[in-house]
């Protein structure tokens, strides 16, 4: 067992990324680059450290495909002019949960937690409400599990963090990367429940390094030694 002790931002990020890297969720398969991509923005913004930034990829990205899914379940097609338009008329995450319900693509999802999420997460995460976040997670059966139980400001004593309004500091401290850690694992595993449920298939027709770019990310061994030989091929021996 080797014992890092980090020197300044990098020796500090590099040794998050290997603390981090085996909590990272397993790669939905390869659709189209709306989704992909997407999802990718999302992982490695928790690999590198910005919990804020990966759930806000991932809530987009849960409205995104449920946006997608209500449209067709049969092939991806938001290639046109007119189905970009068809999306930009949609609705709500919370609205398009209730449109998709009883629809065949969102059988064996936890419905509950997906209107949690909307209310609690992702509504809240667009206005920059993280202490609000923690406080409503902290508050809800389906969401506790988020929250780590020392979830609140520094030198506070109050034995009952339920009742604490955390501030901003909480969250970019610990409890924002505790957070977004649960969040993104299970929201990864809704997400595959629905494309498994749809009849959408790969396309490598175009954006072929999109892809290969993805892959190369899931497939790295993200440890300290192994990003350090990477660095090596790309400027010369360290």
């Amino acid at each position: 067992m080797r014992i890092y002790k980090p020197q300044d931002f990098v020796g500090h990020l590099f040794c998050h990324i290997e603390y981090i890297a085996d909590k990272l969720p397993k790669p939905l398969q390869w659709i189209e680059p709306s989704i992909n991509n997407l999802f990718l923005e999302s992982v490695f913004s928790l690999l590198i450290g910005n919990a804020e930034s990966s759930i806000f990829c991932m809530s987009a990205l849960m409205e995104h495909v449920l946006r997608l899914a209500n449209l067709n379940t049969d092939e991806i097609k938001i290639k046109t002019t007119t189905e970009i338009n068809k999306m930009d008329k949609g609705s709500y995450l919370s609205n398009l949960i209730e449109e998709s319900e009883q629809k065949i693509f969102f059988k064996d999802c936890d419905i509950e937690w997906w209107k949690q999420i909307s209310k609690n997460i992702r509504n809240k995460s667009a206005h920059y409400l993280l202490p609000v976040i923690l406080r409503n997670c902290a508050k809800v059966p389906k969401l506790e599990k988020y929250i780590k139980h020392n979830c609140k400001p520094e030198n506070v004593t109050k034995k009952n963090y339920f009742d604490i309004v955390t501030d901003w500091g909480a969250f970019y401290h610990s409890s924002g990367m505790y957070l977004a850690c649960g969040f993104i694992n299970d929201a990864t595993e809704e997400l595959r429940k629905i494309i498994d449920n749809t009849n959408w298939v790969s396309n490598e027709t175009y954006w072929t390094s999109l892809k290969k770019y993805y892959d190369d990310f899931f497939s790295y061994d993200w440890k300290i030694d192994n990003m350090k030989k990477s660095i090596e091929k790309c400027v010369g021996k360290l």
